[in-house]
């Protein structure tokens, strides 16, 4: 059975996934992901709002080094930025889209705080029990 992923990512990584130019989101640490999985991209401030979903294509990890030298054109970031990520670090880890699909219509935050209070977004991923999330969001996108 496929997880259900949900990730925190700045409003500008968004947009480079949705235009294409980004395609592999980096993280310092893997998610219990693989190939078909299904993350649903919660968009920090200052839309603080679900507004994606992509499928993950592979997990990729590997030195800093080498994840620029081979992917640095996919990642959506500029190479100050990038080491200044991964600073003091020696694995990086890439999660490999193969589709981000926009939604039709946001989710929220404070929509979420009503239906779960003590919500929080994640600092890196929360597993989502698929069913309980379907049935408690369906009538937020409907």
């Amino acid at each position: 059975m496929s997880e259900l992923i949900l990730i925190s990512v700045k409003d500008r990584y968004v947009k480079e996934m949705l235009s294409g130019r980004k395609t592999i989101e980096l993280r310092k640490s893997a998610p219990k992901a693989v190939a078909g999985d299904t993350l649903i991209i919660y968009t920090t401030q200052p839309k603080k709002a679900i507004t994606a979903i992509a499928i993950v294509k592979q997990i990729i990890k590997c030195e800093p080094e080498e994840m620029w030298r081979l992917y640095h054109d996919r990642l959506g970031i500029d190479k100050t930025g990038f080491d200044d990520y991964y600073k003091n670090n020696k694995k990086a880890v890439g999660i490999e889209l193969s589709e981000v699909i926009p939604l039709n219509g946001e989710i929220l935050l404070s929509a979420i705080k009503l239906i779960h209070p003590s919500f929080t977004p994640p600092q890196t991923f929360k597993y989502l029990n698929k069913f309980t999330a379907l049935r408690d969001f369906k009538h937020l996108i409907t």
